[in-house]
Order: structure tokens, then C-alpha cells, then sequence
């Protein structure tokens, strides 16, 4: 026969049991959103490196137009 206090340790336990894996779901899902948004930014940062390095080439390519046009001046 169950004794009432082995009903409340059973009762204890489950409840102990139970907001253990809602933390662990809780975590779970929020690693999961770091994670994405860590790729989302580190996405971002290559797509951005790119651009700048592009930026560099075409400001060379207008840096040596202008010198061009300066040496046919004179």
C-alpha cells in the first residue's frame, strides 16, 4: 500500500523531473536561435568583405584612370 509520503515523493519527483526537461527544451531552443543568428551575422560579415574588397579594386581602377588622364595633360 502507498503511504502518502511516498505519494508526495513520487509527486515531487515527477514535478522535479518535468521542469528539468521544460529547461532543457527551453535551452535547446535557444541555442538553436544563437546558433542561427550567429550564421546570419557571420553570412553577412563574407557578403560585406566581398563588397568592400570590390569597392577597393574599382576605387584602384578610378585611382589610375585619373592619374592617366592627369599624364596625357601635360
Amino acid at each position: 500500500m502507498i503511504t502518502i509520503h511516498s505519494f508526495y515523493l513520487v509527486l515531487s519527483s515527477a514535478s522535479i523531473l518535468c521542469a528539468a526537461i521544460g529547461g532543457w527544451v527551453k535551452f535547446n531552443n535557444e541555442m538553436t536561435k544563437v546558433k542561427a543568428r550567429i550564421h546570419y551575422l557571420e553570412q553577412n560579415d563574407n557578403e560585406l568583405k566581398a563588397m568592400l574588397s570590390d569597392i577597393s579594386a574599382k576605387l584602384q581602377h578610378i585611382e589610375l584612370l585619373l592619374a592617366s588622364n592627369q599624364i596625357k595633360r601635360k
